[in-house]
């Protein structure tokens, strides 16, 4: 008897659950296909910021045009005078492209220093020049418009140097 009684119970507490859980809760579309009215309406004006506008202050003020304002820290005429002597210094330099003989390539500024004291010792005509694009010092001597013209003074330097080269290079002339 008491596995009748439970199952009894058990099929008592499933009838309660179906019907406690019926969706009739849950709006759907009815029998014939007619949608149900979901349509909710609430005033929610009493919530919103509100925000008066003074008009009647915009109707008595006078509308000001907008016009640049003058101050004293104006340096617009001193610039100006600056770009115009960068533009005439600008016109005056120009490049030409050539070729030079680069002896060292590294990051010592020590050798560097040393490698021109002796391109100097070596060819004492000739003015060696240190250049230095971060991070790397380039030691170079010469310059020539074509590069067959550096050829006599790369193979004297190249006696010295073997890792001496003859690279592309722009001079700045001045016009």
């Amino acid at each position: 008897m008491n596995k009748f009684a439970s199952h009894i119970l058990l099929l008592l507490a499933v009838a309660v659950l179906t019907v406690g859980c019926s969706d009739k809760a849950i709006p759907k579309k009815d029998m014939q296909g007619d949608a149900v009215d979901f349509s909710y309406s609430d005033d929610l004006s009493k919530y919103r910021p509100k925000d008066e506008a003074k008009e009647d202050v915009l109707d008595n003020e006078a509308v000001m045009k907008n016009t640049a304002i003058k101050s004293s820290f104006e340096v617009s005429s001193r610039m100006n005078a600056v770009m115009d002597s960068i533009s005439v210094r600008n016109n005056k330099v120009a490049t030409l492209s050539g070729y030079t003989i680069m002896v060292y390539s590294g990051t010592n500024e020590v050798e560097a220093g040393r490698i021109r004291n002796r391109l100097f010792d070596i060819l004492p005509e000739m003015d060696a020049q240190i250049q230095y694009k971060l991070p790397t010092y380039f030691v170079k001597i010469g310059e020539f418009y074509q590069q067959i013209e550096a050829q006599p003074l790369y193979e004297k330097i190249r006696r010295y140097y073997p890792a001496a080269t003859v690279v592309p290079e722009q001079f700045k002339l001045e016009k």
